[in-house]
């Protein structure tokens, strides 16, 4: 073919029809450069195919991993409310109750006081495919968004269990240490009780004790209201991109 090319141009030249050679030289470099055009066409098709299937690796990756976050969210949520949220509020039914029989019931469940349950989740692949780049390379905008909204839930987390290990550390152990009997909150086998409290009486009307376990509560709510939000979040992706997958296979 470039010698076919390269017969015309000399012919042309040859025999000194230069006008002829313009006009050909022209569409020889039209060709060209449609030629190249095509070619960065075609590279930009298949950049752009294997950007779309790397996504959607990427995808059923993360739904996996959003499938067993929703499990672990809503066992998380099981947990605080219906075993911590309830049991410090059943503290402050014996407590209000004044019943000196219900010391040891309230001992019991003094335990729940210092129970913190960690909501920071970790999602490794969700976070690698928000962090490094790959949301700018999503179309779907409805996505995207949703991605931004279950970051910034996730970033949350963090921030309330900040919260809760600081009001572990600075307000409720040391009530612990200094009022009650550590070995008799805790309750572990190995541990002896010795100077326990003698006068049951220092449980009823002791408002520093029923503030702080009004305080847990308050926390721990915040907590299950929070990972309903992030579950939802996490439903809301997880939908989507199904959708998506569905739409774009």
């Amino acid at each position: 073919m470039i010698n076919f090319f390269r017969k015309i141009r000399h012919t042309f030249l040859s025999e000194n029809k230069f006008s002829k050679y313009l006009l050909y030289a022209i569409g020889e470099i039209a060709l060209v450069m449609i030629g190249i055009l095509l070619a960065l066409q075609v590279n930009n098709w298949n950049t752009q195919r294997i950007q779309k299937n790397e996504i959607s690796a990427k995808y059923e990756h993360i739904l996996e991993e959003l499938q067993f976050s929703k499990m672990v969210v809503s066992q998380k949520i099981k947990v605080i409310d219906s075993l911590v949220i309830r049991s410090n509020k059943q503290i402050l039914e014996l407590l209000r109750q004044k019943n000196e029989d219900s010391v040891p019931a309230i001992y019991k469940k003094l335990k729940f006081l210092a129970f913190v349950v960690v909501i920071t989740h970790d999602m490794p692949t969700t976070n690698e495919f928000m962090n490094e780049g790959y949301l700018s390379k999503i179309d779907n905008s409805q996505l995207k968004d949703q991605f931004l909204d279950l970051k910034n839930k996730l970033n949350f987390s963090t921030t309330i269990d900040d919260y809760a290990r600081s009001q572990l550390n600075s307000l409720i152990e040391p009530y612990i240490i200094k009022n009650l009997n550590y070995a008799q909150v805790v309750n572990l086998p190995d541990m002896v009780a010795i100077n326990t409290i003698q006068d049951p009486s220092f449980f009823f009307d002791n408002r520093e004790l029923e503030n702080l376990i009004n305080l847990k509560i308050e926390t721990d709510q915040t907590k299950t209201d929070h990972l309903e939000s992030l579950k939802k979040a996490l439903e809301k992706v997880s939908k989507e991109i199904e959708q998506e997958l569905t739409n774009h296979p």
